[in-house]
Formats: structure tokens, C-alpha cells, sequence
């Protein structure tokens, strides 16, 4: 920060140009005539500055509010430093130095404007508390600058009056940067916020028209102008390289009132000290006033937050209820896993009562085939705080049976007051089980159960996909799949002379009997009519030689149909290749099929023969 300062060339700048002017005035170059001359520019500066600090998007709207306002009232002190210029240059000589009326009235204005803004921030001026609040801290700081500037008060009423002005806007800015936690400035720019108002209140009110130690007077009241000038400009620096700066947490309440009353309190034995005079019941009068106002501040923040808790217990207790009557499952898991809270419905959806689930562990009632989809929910939880995602996964029922809850979770860990993950549970069983319906519905045949030809083409094209298992790098997928098509052999006899009733009965059974042939990584289809197919992921011709010997095997066995004993005969293509050649693979099996039709056909007509 100090090496980014040095390189600034308006702080340089200001800085080179101070030690010049307080040289001058030091020595009586210049004089009255130079004073009123730097006092309107050093106003002028700290309007533009101000003006920039209000633009800045990073802060918060109430600061700008406030570097907005200060600009404005940078004008007034424009105004009233033009007036008494013109009056320097004008009739010169030491009368010059006292603040004309105008001036004096512009810079009180100004400084009244700067003082309002600050008790208005950061809320505007609508309750009866920020009324006590400003009224008990302005009668208290009043009371005490007056006791401080009274025994100094050798030079006229005007500059008395504005001297204490200033200090009273200097001592809240203190007060209101170092102890209420929401500034709208930076500490490195109310430092000479601070200097600049305490210089000039205390030389302000020495300020006299006879030509005594005029030289250094005015020398040392330039130098609170050009800090004022400099202040906004250091905001400026503050706010674009510590961002943090404009996110201060804010406190509910403000310690200015008592700060300003136990000041007060403080300075009664120092007045009581030269015994009874108009300064003691000065500040006894301050201290009366400023007690009856925080005591009534008091009273009424016990009013207010009497009906807050009043109106917390009644929300309590609507949440409460809210809670015990819901039909979905609320719940805090702790950051091992455990359960601390759950609400009533788990005995509705689970049938477990909240006493027997506090305690436990969340994965202990998952169903272990949903548990890798419950801890990739939990890594995406514990990845970062207020984190928050959804994921459904089967519940144990206190029956046995499993229920399929609909979750959504957030990460609270860093809420104190949480301290774990907040869950929202709502049963889905009933919405899955129809999804899972119509979700095998569209990808089995309705006859047999058997994969439908969409299904099976799916699987074709899946086991031509990389593997994901394959740690060898190979992005081919799988080299080689076994296809068989089967189709009936005189199938349409059988529907003309038994009928279709018997005909689908003959179609289930066949499925039955290819789909015990088929092993546990194979996928057995209906694609047709009587036509139904095989695949193989990874196989060659040899395994599928021994599926389609299985198969014809157990179609030895005739089918009962409607008191008949049917003999069911099936030609069967088998072949093997490159799954990605899927629509050439299928082609082959189909002529490899057909074939073996007509050599069946050949081989019976020679023994009919």
C-alpha cells in the first residue's frame, strides 16, 4: 500500500505543493492573499476526489451514498472560500485572515451537511432510535468542545462557534470509525480526516485581525485543507487495492450514546474541580439531557425486543408445527455422517421413529446397490460451504422394504447454529417404480419380456463404445461380438391350426428357453414376429455355437399348449465380428440363418425321399 502511495503523482503532487505554500506563508510570501487562494482549490479537490470515490463499483451503495453527499458538500465550502478570496484580494492585510459571514455560514452549512450524512449512515433517518442515538451524541459532543474551546475563546464569536462546529464533526468521525463497524472510510483516509478537523478547530477559534503570530496561524490552517483534499484520494487507494474494505460486517447496535455519556461522566470531576460556575451546570445540563435521552433509547430498544421475542417464539412455534405435520423427512447430519435432527415424517415414510434414527450413520439406511450414487452426493457436498445438490436414492423401511426418497441437500457446516448438512426428503417409490415401468415398457417386447429390437440395436452399438474398464488405452472399443438370429421354423402352421392364443404361448415359451440359454453379460431379443436375436459382447463363434446348442436343446422338449404338446423347431445364424460393422454383422447373421433354413429343409426332403 505505502509503495502504491509513493508512486501516485496527485499525492505527490499535493504534497510537493503543501511544503511550498507553508514555506510561504512561514516567510510572508504571499500572506492573507495566497491563503484564500489555496483554500477554494483544496475545496475543489476534494469534490472532484470525492466524485471518483462515489463512482467506484466495488462499493456498497450507502458508502457511495456518502462519498456523493460529501461532494456536495464540498461545494459549500467552494462557495465560502470564493467569498472571502475575493475579499483578500480585495482589501488586504491581516483583518482578511477572519472569516467573513458569508464564508462563515457556507463552511458551517457544509460542515452541518457532512455531519448529517454521518449520522444517516448507513440507514436512512426514519426510526425513533437513530433520533435518540444523534441527539444524546450532538449534546454530549456540543457540551464537551464548548468546555474545551470556552477558556480559549480570545478571538471573535464567529470563529468560536465555527471552531467548535468542526471539532464536533471530527470527534464523531472518530468515534464512528473506530467503533461502530460500519465506516463508509477507510482508516488510512479518516486519519487526516481526523487531523484536518482537529487543526482547524483548535486554531480556527484563535484566529484574531490584530497581525500576532499571523504567519504561522495561517500556515498551520492551509494544512487542514490540503488533508481534506487528500482524504478521498487515499479512499480511493483503499477501496480499489483491499477489497475487503467495503464488505465490514455490520453490529446490530451502536455504542455511540454511551460512549458519548460516559465521556461526559468523566469530565464532571475535572469541572467540579474550580468549584460551582457556569461551565458545571453547563455540563450537568449536557449530562441531564443526554441520560434522560439514552435511558429512553434504552426503554424503548426493551420494548422493541420484547415483541421480537415474542414474535420469534411465535415463529418458533409455526415452524414447529410446520415441521411435525410436513410429509416430507427434514434432517441434519453432522459432519461424520451421523443424524441430530429429523422430523416426525420419518415414521410416515420410513416407519422409523425419530428417537431410533438419531444417532445412526445416513449410509446405514441406504440400499448398498445406491450407495456409490449417495457418497458421489456427499463428495459434492463437503467440496465447498452453502454447496448444495440433488440425488435419489432407496431408503430402508422398518418392514424390510426399500422406499425411493427424492433428496436435496445443502452444506451448512460453517453455520454454527447448523453445524451439518441439511437434507429435504420426499418419497418418489411410487413415481419411480411407474418410471422404471415405462422405461422397460419402451425397450422390452410386451409378449415375452424379451429386449425389443431398440434395445438391442442400443446394445450392439454400446458394445462397440471403449470400455470403460479398459486400462490399456485402447479407444476401440470392444474387437469382436457373437450375433445369433433365430426364427421358427413353420410357425405360421401353428398359428392356423391352434390359433394366435397358441401361436403367443409357443412365442413365451421359446423366449423362456433362448433366454436360459443366453449367460448373465448376453442380451436375448424379440425383433420380429417369430424372429428373435442374441448378442454377445466379447464373444467369438465358439461361444455362440454352444448358446445356440443349449437353445435347441431345450427346444427339444415339445411346449404345452392348450392340452397339445407342440414340437417347436428354430433355425439358428450364428456368426462373429466387428462390432462397430454393426448393420454388416446383422446382414451376415441373417444369411448364416437362412442358410441353415435351407439345408434343414434339403436334409428333410432326402429322408422324406
Amino acid at each position: 500500500m505505502i509503495g502504491h502511495l509513493r508512486r501516485d503523482r496527485v499525492l505527490l503532487a499535493i504534497a510537493a505543493a503543501a511544503v511550498v505554500v507553508v514555506g510561504c506563508l512561514l516567510t510572508g510570501a504571499g500572506g492573507v492573499r495566497l491563503f484564500w487562494t489555496v483554500l477554494p482549490v483544496s475545496d475543489l479537490l476534494i469534490w472532484v476526489f470525492a466524485r471518483r470515490v462515489a463512482a467506484l463499483p466495488q462499493l456498497p451503495g450507502d458508502a457511495r451514498r456518502f462519498w456523493r453527499q460529501a461532494a456536495n458538500a464540498a461545494v459549500f465550502f467552494v462557495a465560502g472560500d470564493l467569498s472571502q478570496t475575493v475579499v483578500a484580494w480585495t482589501h488586504p492585510g491581516p483583518a482578511a485572515a477572519v472569516p467573513n459571514s458569508f464564508q462563515a455560514v457556507a463552511i458551517l452549512a457544509g460542515a452541518g451537511w457532512l455531519i448529517w450524512v454521518m449520522l444517516s449512515h448507513p440507514a436512512p433517518l426514519t426510526t425513533p432510535r437513530f433520533w435518540l442515538d444523534a441527539g444524546s451524541v450532538m449534546i454530549g459532543a456540543v457540551v464537551l468542545i464548548w468546555l474545551l474551546l470556552l477558556p480559549q475563546a480570545g478571538g471573535s464569536p464567529v470563529a468560536l462557534l465555527l471552531g467548535t462546529v468542526i471539532i464536533a464533526f471530527a470527534g464523531f468521525a472518530a468515534v464512528k470509525v473506530v467503533l461502530s463497524g460500519n465506516a463508509p472510510l477507510s482508516v488510512l483516509a479518516a486519519a487526516p480526516m481526523v487531523a484536518a478537523a482537529v487543526i482547524q478547530g483548535f486554531v480556527g477559534s484563535l484566529v484574531t485581525a490584530d497581525g500576532r503570530h499571523l504567519r504561522l496561524l495561517l500556515a498551520a490552517q492551509v494544512l487542514p485543507a490540503l488533508l481534506l483534499a487528500v482524504a478521498p484520494r487515499l479512499q480511493e487507494h483503499s477501496v480499489r487495492l483491499d477489497q475487503r474494505s467495503t464488505q465490514r460486517t455490520r453490529r446490530p447496535y451502536s455504542l455511540l450514546p454511551y460512549t458519548t455519556l460516559a465521556g461526559l461522566f468523566a469530565a464532571l470531576p475535572v469541572v467540579l474541580r474550580d468549584g460551582l460556575g457556569p461551565d458545571v451546570w453547563l455540563l450537568l445540563g449536557g449530562l441531564a439531557a443526554t441520560t434522560v435521552l439514552v435511558v429512553t433509547r434504552q426503554l424503548l430498544a426493551f420494548r422493541e425486543n420484547a415483541a421480537l421475542l415474542a414474535e420469534l417464539g411465535a415463529q418458533q412455534e409455526r415452524f414447529r408445527s410446520l415441521l411435525a405435520h410436513s410429509t416430507d423427512i427434514t434432517s441434519v447430519v453432522d459432519a461424520t455422517g451421523a443424524l441430530t435432527y429429523v422430523t416426525p415424517a420419518t415414521e410416515r415414510l420410513l416407519g422409523k421413529s425419530p428417537a431410533a434414527v438419531l444417532g445412526t450413520t445416513v449410509m446405514s439406511h441406504v440400499h448398498p446397490d445406491d450407495l456409490p450414487a449417495f457418497a458421489a452426493a456427499m463428495d459434492t457436498l463437503r467440496a465447498a460451504p452453502n454447496a448444495s445438490v440433488s440425488y435419489q436414492v432407496r431408503y430402508a423401511h422398518a418392514d424390510g422394504s426399500w422406499r425411493w426418497l427424492d433428496v436435496v441437500s445443502r452444506n451448512l457446516l460453517h453455520l454454527p447454529s447448523v453445524g451439518g448438512y441439511v437434507s429435504n426428503a420426499r418419497d418418489a417409490t411410487q413415481a419411480r417404480l411407474l418410471q422404471d415401468e415405462l422405461r422397460h415398457q419402451a425397450t422390452h417386447d410386451g409378449l415375452t419380456g424379451l429386449a425389443n429390437r431398440a434395445l438391442f440395436d442400443a446394445r450392439l452399438a454400446a458394445a462397440a463404445a471403449p470400455s470403460p474398464d479398459n486400462t490399456a488405452g485402447n479407444t476401440a472399443g470392444n474387437t469382436v461380438a457373437a450375433v445369433l438370429l433365430v426364427d421358427l421354423d413353420d410357425f405360421k402352421m401353428i398359428n392356423d391350426t391352434h390359433g394366435h392364443h397358441a401361436g403367443d404361448a409357443v412365442l413365451v415359451a421359446v423366449a423362456e428357453r433362448l433366454a436360459a440359454s443366453v449367460p448373465a453379460d448376453g442380451t436375448a431379443a424379440r425383433i420380429g414376429g417369430d424372429e428373435f436375436a442374441v448378442l454377445l459382447p466379447g464373444s467369438g463363434a465358439r461361444a455362440a455355437e454352444a448358446v445356440a446348442r443349449r437353445f435347441l436343446d431345450l427346444l427339444d422338449v415339445p411346449v404345452p399348449v392348450q392340452g397339445h404338446r407342440l414340437l417347436v423347431r428354430a433355425s439358428v445364424g450364428v456368426v462373429d465380428g466387428d462390432p462397430r460393422a454393426a448393420e454388416a454383422l446383422l446382414r451376415r447373421a441373417d444369411a448364416r440363418m437362412y442358410a441353415v433354413k435351407r439345408e434343414t429343409r434339403l436334409a428333410q426332403m432326402s429322408s422324406s425321399s
